[in-house]
């Protein structure tokens, strides 16, 4: 048996190490025009060197394939509807789910002004071959073989599959229509305005109730999360909670007087990670920073003369409508008093070990897909609104960011982003910082978007979308600097609607605090505000319960005393060492809980604030909300029909203190923070039956909250679930000393498990570090790790 044993863990110690690339590789590739070379520096990152651009997207789709080509394969299936296929039974919830919400055909409208465009689809199709040469050519991750199968060829359309679950991942707003609808269906809309203070009172409230109710507001959303949780291989980019930073400061700010910009966007702890740094260089390209493995270019970095970060701005792209179809015949349905026919199309999902695959039937009114078709046996129909949707050429965009040398030429290159929005804060050699939110926003005719619309009707109808010159921009503010968390983009001044849903201030407030508290800044000092753990919103609660809890309630609980005594010395640091971090935390969430249940119900309550684990709740939670309302109230005192909540205070302290007690033993000077609050890194294949025994997860206590500028998210409950929201990397530029610039990782650049560079930046990440972010060809070589060539076959 032990023999037996030692001989598979052998096999599997062996495929895991057949993929890896040499120390010094050589390719003979047909496609290529001229000789590339690929120089790995000791942190794994491939820079690439050129003649031609077309040899260059080649290269790059090359090294993409070489170090992460089964996540490129997972990523591609998860946003086409093909997971079955090589899973079997387990994918069929998320297969059936990117069909029904036409992930496909978002994609395919990216293609189609992709194909359009000669360069874009010039370099997209250099990209593409890149990765087939390396199928044929290179030898295939252990994945494969382990779920035996083979990849089929890369093409632009699967670039563009990806791209399209990347924004949907950053578009969501359509479970919180649902939300609202199902609280106005509940409780009524002065109640419902009461716990979702975004929901303007006076909107018409013409669809809530029988038109959705709460059977199928509660079914859609189940559905997503099902299709989430049982997602075999591969996630979604997004989850409750996920934000980002960024920041530009000009050189008035710094100790050098150039200006320094950082990045580091916040996503669920995928691992592999999302990203994938790379230093691309030829034709008019000399671009680094950090990639998604599949799409060609660079999505945040720098070139000789602009650096640039993103995070997402959250403006509301996509509407949910209440559509009437004909009693007679399911595929006609009202629009302005006439009946339209409504296209229809019969999908098969192929699933591994059945002989014959699932149909689904799909409907799309000019709206789009009809998404109550995933709930069996439901006589409602909703639709689904997305600008994802529309034509576009959202590479180009990316494209051109790479090549921009001025204001001018970025926020031209930015036109072309369709989707999702984001907050692009800029900075470069010249000195000069700015802020632009690009993409496409609809104008509605009528509504703000926070509620489903009726669809029979044209008064709800979207009519083009905001200016792009009118689009929120900033160039050289008087501050000196510009920052973004997605927090609130525009005031209200601002002549058009954006979105009634922003992320709560705290820290894009602790960011600007510390820009000015820190200065002047160098690049170690932006790195300690990305790690900084401070919560202000629990700050905030801790001084607020402090001054209402009725201590006589609490005299004969000695916990308590010593509870109360860390707390009223704490700063607010949710250092993962500390104890009052826990107490704070388990504090908020007990009050939450006892006060949301006041207002309205255990059963209500439950469902609002999820059940334990959030990571595969749709994208704006209910408790981020929640937690706001325990400061109003406390703050302001509760609505008449909620009552007085602060009698809650101290039975909600006693009932936290209990379970650190039981979790962390009786002495709370000996509670950590960090032995509550961690992430798990699982690998991709963990969910896999049988092969998942082969990895398991690397779990890592963490400082900060959702609300720390190194945020940290959890859910509202306690003890907390595994942090689902983490930083994915980050990034500081010292904007023309390229080389004095820095990165890390919550992994490595390869996604081969026998790597040297699967995991080798996780330490540095945890810790505060970075690695140097080379830019110039003599600093490169100095740290040269390995050389890849790439030669044409003539």
């Amino acid at each position: 048996m032990a023999g037996a044993i030692s001989a598979s863990a052998l096999l599997v110690r062996h495929l895991l190490r057949r993929p890896l690339p040499a120390a010094d590789e050589q390719f003979i590739l047909q496609g290529l025009t001229h000789p590339v070379e690929v120089i790995r520096d000791k942190w794994g990152v491939p820079h690439i060197y050129a003649r031609t651009e077309e040899d260059l997207f080649f290269a790059q789709g090359f090294v993409h394939a070489q170090d992460r080509l089964f996540q490129m394969d997972a990523n591609r299936r998860v946003g086409s509807g093909r997971i079955s296929e090589i899973t079997g039974p387990l994918g069929v919830e998320s297969d059936r789910f990117a069909r029904t919400f036409a992930w496909r055909r978002a994609a395919a409208a990216q293609v189609e002004g992709l194909m359009a465009d000669e360069e874009t689809r010039r370099l997209a199709q250099a990209y593409a071959a890149g990765v087939n040469a390396y199928i044929r050519a290179g030898k295939l991750p252990a994945e494969f073989l382990m779920l035996a199968y083979t990849p089929e060829p890369w093409t632009p359309f699967d670039s563009c599959v990806w791209g399209t679950v990347l924004a949907w991942g950053l578009s969501v707003n359509w479970e919180t229509e649902l939300l609202r609808a199902r609280l106005v269906e509940e409780l009524g809309p002065e109640k419902a305005f009461d716990l979702t203070p975004d929901y303007v009172g006076d909107y018409p409230c013409i669809v809530p109730g029988a038109e959705v109710g709460p059977r199928l507001a509660r079914a859609l959303t189940d559905a997503y999360r099902r299709a989430m949780d049982e997602l075999p291989v591969g996630r979604l980019p997004a989850g409750p909670g996920a934000g980002s930073n960024n920041w530009a400061v000009s050189g008035s700010w710094t100790t050098t007087g150039r200006p320094i910009l950082a990045n580091d966007p916040h996503l669920p702890p995928i691992f592999p990670t999302l990203w994938y740094e790379n230093h691309l260089v030829g034709g008019r390209f000399n671009v680094t920073g950090f990639t998604s493995p599949g799409v060609p270019g660079v999505i945040i970095g720098h070139n000789e003369r602009v650096a640039w970060g993103i995070t997402n701005a959250g403006p509301d792209i996509q509407d949910i409508y209440v559509e009437r179809f004909h009693p007679q015949d399911p595929l006609r349905y009202e629009a302005d008093g006439e009946w339209l026919e409504a296209e229809e199309e019969l999908v098969e999902i192929h699933v591994r070990g059945r002989r014959e695959p699932l149909q689904e039937r799909v409907r799309y009114t000019r709206h789009g897909p009809v998404i109550s078709g995933l709930i069996e046996g439901e006589h409602r129909h909703l639709s689904l609104r997305w600008a994802g949707y529309t034509t576009n050429n959202h590479l180009r965009a990316l494209l051109q960011i790479c090549l921009a040398s001025d204001w001018k030429s970025f926020r031209i290159a930015l036109k072309e982003w369709a989707f999702p929005s984001q907050n692009v804060v800029y900075a470069d050699v010249e000195g000069n910082v700015g802020y632009v939110m690009p993409g496409r926003v609809p104008l509605r005719a009528k509504g703000d978007g926070l509620l489903p619309a009726p669809g029979w009707t044209s008064e709800y109808e979207w009519q083009g979308w905001i200016p792009w010159d009118e689009l929120p921009s900033a160039f050289n503010p008087s501050s000196g600097y510009v920052v973004t968390a997605n927090n609130r983009v525009a005031g209200d001044g601002y002549p058009y609607l954006l979105t009634g849903e922003w992320q709560p201030p705290y820290r894009a407030r602790r960011i600007a605090d510390l820009i000015e508290a820190l200065a002047p800044l160098d690049v170690a000092a932006n790195g300690r505000i990305q790690n900084d753990t401070v919560s202000l919103l629990v700050l905030r609660f801790v001084s607020l319960a402090l001054a209402q809890t009725d201590a006589e309630m609490l005299n004969e609980n000695y916990l308590a005393q010593e509870a109360l005594a860390l707390l009223q010395a704490w700063d607010g640091d949710m250092r993962p060492q500390e104890a009052a971090p826990a107490i704070a935390y388990g504090w908020l969430v007990h009050v939450t809980q006892a006060m949301l249940t006041q207002a309205v119900g255990t059963e209500l309550c439950a469902e609002l604030l999820g059940q334990e684990r959030l990571e595969n709740f749709p994208g704006n939670p209910f408790h981020e909300i929640a937690f706001e309302l325990v400061l109003r109230w406390l703050q302001e005192g509760a609505p008449d029909w909620v009552g007085d909540v602060r009698p809650l205070l101290a039975p909600a302290l006693a009932g936290a203190l209990a379970i650190l007690r039981a979790e962390l033993g009786p002495a709370p000077a000996e509670w950590r923070w960090g032995d509550l609050h961690y992430v798990e890194l699982h690998n991709h294949l963990a969910r896999i039956p049988g092969l998942g025994k082969l990895w398991r997860p690397r779990t890592l206590p963490l400082g900060g909250d959702g609300y720390s500028v190194s945020q940290a998210e959890v859910g509202p409950h306690f003890p907390p679930p595994p942090v689902h929201i983490i930083p994915s990397c980050r990034m500081i530029v010292d904007v023309g000393s390229w080389d004095n610039s820095c990165s890390t990782l919550p992994g490595g650049q390869s996604g081969h498990p026998a790597s040297d560079h699967y995991q080798d930046s996780v330490e540095d990440w945890l810790q505060g570090g970075y690695h140097p972010m080379l830019y110039s060809r003599e600093k490169i070589e100095q740290a040269q790790e390995s050389r890849l060539t790439l030669g044409p076959a003539h």
